[in-house]
């Protein structure tokens, strides 16, 4: 096979798992149910036009963009989603761009391509309607745009201009992405004026202007009206941190008995071949993105830390450390794609590129249509609402109460597919409540001192519909469909 007709081959193997990825997200959209957080998002922020509002379950720019097609094309779980699914396509082919400009090697190009889109913790918030998907997208193009200006050379100024933008957007779709977003655009600026020194002034305000200017436009009201008490999740040990995103990036995969060494592996792998590298003093011009990258991840890290020391913010957890994962993977990349120099070489970098080819498979298992891993529970509420849709068509039913976990789900479906059914509280009343939805995981006590049946049961998750024992027999009639 010819270099040109080899690298059509290679780009059009790319491009399949790419539209394979972005029609997966699709899917998932359209498929599940929607969840607490996202319910959330819409009842109080995009229904009521708060979308505005500074509030750390409001991302403004996913809620923005909610809001507009929510009333371009109607209220539904895929289209609440539609925000995140840009978001989807932007990292997708982020990643795409990333992946081509790394190697020619089809087997470098696809590990880290999979590695990057399909780890479990990244997809489920690619389709989530939430601003996490739309934040990662837009630091991922402020980065692979900057290293493509740099290999590519690129305007320098427009170049600055176009990240910091990037950069901009990504802290619009979620404001814990800001530090990250400021070391990026640092490391940037540092590396632009080490190129065009007698131009720095320029570049300063190409790095800074852009982006300070479209969240000023974009955020700045929120951020002029922001209030204590909001920032209350994250960690309080880096350990958490760090453990946290292995622990959502290997949720659930009939392969988890490699679960202990997937990362493990490549992290060993990956240190013996970068140890050999320095040794021989290897070069590769992409070899200075990997050490942007390396450093843009130890600044950031530094900086929470700092923050949670001084002023007890806390450190990133779960969704909002969802960031480092694929600074990491861009390290990883750029050392698998620096070609070996000796035998010895050859095997050292053969195992790094093996563990993250592992690591590849793992995440490739543990595919998913049917439910988020941080919002598990609520898989089945759109079930749940036809069932109580029928009880209200059939057998009158109005008054129904639910624990925390699937009262605002619950609620943004009767918003979506109104029924006569009163708004849904937590306020259980003997004398009102005909029916009772009851999350046995986390509210285990619910039912306890009420006279009430179960008379469904969630197949998939911990849901259950209760009433008195001498409606239950009567309402167990309507199945979900």
């Amino acid at each position: 096979m010819s270099p040109p007709a080899k690298a059509r081959y290679s780009r059009s193997i790319l491009i399949g798992v790419a539209l394979f990825a972005m029609s997966w997200a699709i899917a998932r959209a359209a498929i599940q149910s929607i969840t607490i957080d996202e319910a959330v998002t819409f009842n109080v922020f995009v229904f009521e036009r708060r979308y505005l509002w500074y509030a750390a379950n409001n991302h403004i720019l996913n809620s923005i963009l909610m809001y507009g097609f929510t009333k371009l094309l109607g209220i539904s779980q895929f289209t609440t989603r539609l925000p995140a699914l840009i978001g989807a396509a932007l990292y997708i082919g982020a990643a795409y761009r990333l992946c081509r400009l790394l190697t020619t090697a089809l087997l470098v190009q696809l590990t880290v391509f999979v590695c990057l889109v399909f780890n479990p913790f990244v997809f489920d918030h690619l389709v989530a309607a939430r601003g996490y998907g739309l934040a990662l997208a837009f630091l991922m193009w402020a980065m692979v745009y900057s290293a493509e200006s740099y290999l590519r050379q690129y305007p320098l100024v427009v170049a600055c201009a176009v990240s910091s933008l990037c950069a901009g957007m990504s802290v619009n779709a979620n404001f814990s992405f800001a530090f990250v977003n400021a070391v990026l655009m640092v490391a940037i600026f540092l590396c632009a004026r080490y190129q065009r020194p007698s131009e720095w002034i320029r570049i300063m305000a190409a790095c800074t202007v852009p982006g300070a200017g479209i969240i000023t436009i974009v955020s700045g009201d929120a951020l002029l009206h922001t209030r204590p008490g909001e920032l209350i999740y994250g960690a309080r040990s880096l350990g958490e941190t760090f453990g946290s995103i292995l622990e959502s990036s290997l949720f659930r995969s009939p392969l988890d008995f490699l679960a202990p060494v997937v990362f493990p592996l490549a992290g060993i792998t990956g240190l013996l071949w970068l140890l050999y590298l320095l040794r021989r003093r290897a070069k590769s011009r992409i070899a200075i993105f990997g050490w942007a990258a390396a450093a843009i991840f130890a600044a950031t890290i530094a900086i929470h830390w700092t923050a949670f020391r001084l002023f007890g913010l806390l450190l990133p957890k779960d969704r909002t450390a969802l960031f480092f994962f694929p600074i990491f993977m861009i390290v990883a990349g750029v050392l698998a794609s620096i070609p070996p120099l000796s035998p010895l070489g050859r095997y050292l970098r053969a195992s790094f590129l093996g563990a993250l080819a592992m690591m590849a498979v793992y995440f490739l298992s543990c595919l998913r249509l049917t439910y988020f891993r941080e919002w598990y529970w609520d898989a089945d509420v759109q079930k749940t609402y036809t069932v109580l849709s029928c009880l209200n068509r059939e057998h009158q039913v109005t008054q129904v109460t639910s624990t925390w976990p699937y009262r605002s789900a619950l609620n943004f479906y009767q918003i979506a597919q109104p029924t006569s059914i009163q708004a849904i509280d937590e306020n259980f009343d003997p004398q009102q409540t005909q029916v009772y939805v009851v999350d046995t995981l986390h509210t285990p006590d619910a039912l306890k001192g009420k006279d009430l049946k179960i008379f469904y049961r969630s197949a998939a998750t911990d849901l259950a519909l209760a009433a008195s024992p001498s409606l239950a027999q009567t309402y167990a009639s309507c199945k979900p469909r």
